[in-house]
């Protein structure tokens, strides 16, 4: 109540049904008396949401910040939720909601960190093994937006990342393959040949290997 009262954002894990849906009643409580559209209150890792949570949060005002769990763990997820676990998170109903949603790794504890795998996963449903893990893939437009110009909003740095515009920051990467048009198996193997920051060049292999 206090942080909504002092207009304050929050970010809070919810990964189960249940707990989903106990954060949605207390929020859904606190609106009545202090409105929380537009202070980007959050719920992340999502794993276990569904549609009717989704419709309430889109109500709300609320956002999603989905960290998958089967992206690494695949095999132990469907060894403890079985089927259900194909729909943990239920991407394309995600993306289906209309809600602002980004997409990450949560590090290396729960997903796997480097971006190319959890977009490989986003767009095909599957780990790097080839193991069909989930089973609501989305268009790799859609897991891009989610993982740059989604989250850039999520920070309060809309303004300044995200997307490849005049007036933003050059944060940039130049990778080894097209992302939108290789085959989809290969999305987990695309590297990148330089990254910029702020304009400025901070990665280059090339180079690096012909000055050594």
């Amino acid at each position: 109540m206090e942080i909504a009262k002092a207009g304050i954002p929050l970010h809070v894990h919810a990964e189960l049904t249940n707990t989903i849906d106990g954060f949605l009643d207390q929020v859904e409580q606190i609106n009545k008396e202090y409105p929380i559209k537009n202070l980007r209150w959050t719920l992340a890792h999502f794993n276990q949401s569904n549609a009717s949570q989704l419709e309430r949060m889109k109500r709300l005002g609320m956002y999603a910040a989905v960290h998958p769990w089967n992206v690494i763990n695949g095999g132990i997820m469907n060894g403890i939720f079985g089927e259900d676990a194909l729909d943990q998170p239920p991407l394309a109903t995600i993306q289906g909601s209309g809600i602002m949603w980004g997409f990450g790794s949560d590090g290396s504890a729960a997903n796997q960190y480097m971006p190319f795998i959890a977009l490989h996963y986003a767009v095909t449903g599957r780990m790097t093994s080839g193991l069909k893990v989930m089973r609501q893939p989305i268009s790799r437009e859609d897991a891009l937006i989610a993982y740059t110009r989604h989250n850039s909003f999520f920070v309060f740095q809309e303004n300044n990342l995200g997307s490849l515009q005049p007036g933003k920051y050059a944060d940039l990467a130049v990778l080894d393959r097209d992302y939108l048009t290789v085959p989809a198996d290969q999305i987990k193997d695309i590297k990148p040949v330089m990254t910029m920051v702020g304009g400025r060049v901070v990665y280059e292999p090339t180079v690096a290997s012909a000055t050594r």
